[in-house]
């Protein structure tokens, strides 16, 4: 069955398929009241949350006659490690996002477990929001990677309609960053039900998934792990709830009218399904992770890097 359930959703590997190894870290923790994310929600109902950074180590090219290099990509920062880093409008915004805990960041946590910051090759950014990009400067060679529609959005931001939503331009260093193509691009492919998807190697170890709705160039990320597929979620969803089905996409009102914490929450509610059909058709091939998942991460914290899932 495990056989016919990859010929529908997944990839077959190759004979000489090669595997990525997945690393969690905690980059940084904020607390979320529910009632800006699911709905139903119970009054005053919070929870302190993660927001989850990736080590993604692909084995490397292999090389005739020499050993193959470890290629590093993380997936997504989490939060700046200090909050005077954030300009004042964020800084506000996280302190109605207490208890709070900032340090000691991402690139701190690869030093400790043993990897130096500027050996890792890319960052790919499921999104830019502030709570994702972290600390760019903390990874002097990495190139970066985000979805078509972030620069803009970096650049320009979305006209201030909530103050989660400030994006500062110059996030990102300018000579090292680059936009995936247009989802609408040839280049992408349908993968089980995502209709857009790209092989960032080349090779079937790792999938660059559209999934639109949150953020203009929201992406997920896909890896091919021996043990099974892992699916790098983002914002895609912020509560389990939201993929089991027992809660929906929550909304509140401002000043001028309704909010939701997805730019466009019908578009992110497909995403939402697709997903829970991917759960569905992956079975136990699959496992879904979002960034904010607190419970995913008691469960799993044990398997920090340099640990791995």
């Amino acid at each position: 069955m495990a056989a016919a359930v990859e010929t529908m959703v997944l990839p077959p590997a190759e004979p000489d398929q090669l595997y990525v190894e997945v690393s969690p870290m905690a980059g940084g923790f904020i607390t979320l009241a529910d009632h800006f994310f699911v709905h139903p929600a119970e009054e005053g109902a919070k929870r302190t949350v993660p927001s989850l950074a990736f080590l993604i180590t692909h084995p490397g090219l292999r090389a005739t006659g020499a050993p193959a290099r470890p290629f590093r990509v993380m997936f997504d920062l989490g939060l700046r490690r200090a909050k005077e880093r954030y300009p004042e409008v964020l800084q506000k915004h996280i302190d109605g996002r207490a208890p709070y805990e900032l340090a000691p960041g991402v690139a701190a946590q690869l030093a400790a477990g043993g990897l130096d910051p500027a050996d890792v090759d890319m960052v790919m950014l499921s999104h830019v929001h502030y709570d994702h990009h972290g600390d760019p400067e903390d990874f002097p060679n990495a190139h970066f990677t985000v979805g078509y529609g972030a620069l803009a959005v970096l650049k320009h931001g979305l006209g201030g309609i909530a103050s989660h939503q400030h994006f500062v331009p110059d996030t990102l260093p300018e000579d090292r960053t680059a936009e995936l193509p247009d989802p609408q691009h040839s280049s992408w492919q349908p993968l089980g039900p995502f209709p857009r998807s790209t092989d960032l190697f080349g090779d079937g170890s790792v999938y660059v998934i559209d999934t639109p709705g949150h953020l203009p160039g929201h992406v997920n990320l896909l890896c091919r792990t021996k043990a099974r597929w892992i699916m790098l979620c983002g914002d895609a969803f912020h509560d389990r709830r939201l993929l089991t089905g027992e809660k929906d996409i929550g909304t509140w009102e401002g000043p001028h009218g309704t909010l939701c914490i997805h730019l466009d929450k019908e578009v992110a509610a497909e995403s939402i399904r697709r997903l829970q059909e991917f759960q569905r058709l992956g079975g136990k091939e699959v496992e879904l992770i979002a960034a904010h998942e607190e419970l995913w991460w008691e469960r799993n914290k044990h398997k920090a890097f340099p640990g791995t899932l």
